[in-house]
């Protein structure tokens, strides 16, 4: 039966060598799916460093952005003396205009009060 031909007309050697065939193409198909998933693989440690880069510049961000807003309130509650002062500067400069105006008044006019 080793050099018989079946119905189809092929023999057993025949057959053995289209299976072997198909093996061969098989192999290379299973090859090629496992590079593909070791390339996979590698695909999704580099998105996950880098998706873990972001999140380590988003949450330095975050902290720059809280320090920037302390800042920010500082400088807000500077702006705010700031202001105070310069009223109360102002305030100041009308007094000592007032006291210059009647000590003028006083050595043009001695009989003022």
């Amino acid at each position: 039966m080793s050099g018989d031909a079946d119905p189809t007309g092929l023999t057993q050697r025949d057959i053995l060598m289209e299976v072997r065939e198909d093996i061969r193409g098989l192999q290379a198909t299973v090859d090629a799916i496992a590079r593909d998933q070791a390339l996979g693989v590698e695909r999704r440690a580099a998105m996950q460093r880098s998706a873990d880069s972001i999140y380590d510049r988003l949450d330095a961000h975050d902290r720059d952005l809280d320090r920037m807003l302390a800042w920010q309130n500082r400088a807000d509650g500077a702006m705010v003396l700031a202001r105070w002062a310069l009223g109360a500067s102002l305030v100041s400069l009308i007094a000592v205009a007032l006291q210059v105006v009647a000590a003028v008044a006083k050595a043009m006019d001695p009989s003022l009060p």
